[in-house]
């Protein structure tokens, strides 16, 4: 079972019915029976933070984690027997290969992260660089031209496809929960990661595996 959280815009996508989509293809189960679930009982072991970004913001990718190390996503001495593996996914819209921005981007967030030199990194238990592959001339973002142009969207839609299909195929974990965390998404106060968890939880005891927020 998996839990999506995002924060993405979508227009002319079905999201819910991509996902069911998702799910039956590899095998996964969407149960929506409702549920009650005892702090003591906790149903989300596995996350993954996905955090995309496109060729605009590939430079400049590193400081969009700044405001972290002013508002720690969690705390730091959690008991072994309470935590949650997170895993934080750095997906890019295009190829890395194609990108060396980007390529540069993330190598140096991945070494800064092996490293341990930003406090935040101890608060995710791997780093890891996903890509949609999508075309240059397909990937659009084109919010100007949202009354005109079907496709004004095309690049976020077919990004979060292709992480939802990275997480979703078993290759890295068995998640319980995803979330996606644009680079415009900025936290104000400090353990939001641990305040996301417990409302991702209550969803999941709730409403079953779906926790659109």
């Amino acid at each position: 079972r998996i839990i999506v959280a995002m924060l993405v815009t979508v227009s002319g996508f079905s999201t819910t019915e991509f996902l069911l989509r998702q799910y039956k293809s590899n095998g996964i189960q969407a149960d929506f029976a409702l549920r009650r679930l005892s702090p003591k009982n906790r149903s989300i072991r596995r996350l993954a933070l996905v955090r995309p970004f496109g060729t605009s913001s590939a430079s400049s990718l590193a400081q969009t984690f700044e405001d972290w190390a002013t508002h720690l996503p969690c705390h730091m001495g959690a008991k072994e027997e309470e935590e949650v593996e997170i895993d934080l996914f750095l997906s890019f819209s295009q190829t890395y290969k194609a990108s060396l921005d980007a390529a540069k981007s993330v190598t140096d967030l991945i070494d800064n992260f092996n490293a341990q030199t930003s406090s935040w990194a101890k608060c995710f238990r791997s780093i890891r660089a996903i890509e949609a592959n999508i075309p240059a001339e397909e990937d659009l973002y084109l919010p100007n031209e949202i009354s005109r142009n079907a496709k004004w969207v095309n690049g976020p839609n077919r990004q979060f496809s292709a992480a939802v299909r990275s997480i979703t195929s078993g290759a890295f974990n068995e998640y319980d929960v995803m979330f996606v965390m644009e680079g415009d998404c900025v936290p104000v106060k400090e353990y939001w990661l641990e305040a996301l968890l417990e409302e991702a939880e209550e969803s999941f005891g709730v409403f079953g595996p779906f926790a659109i927020l």
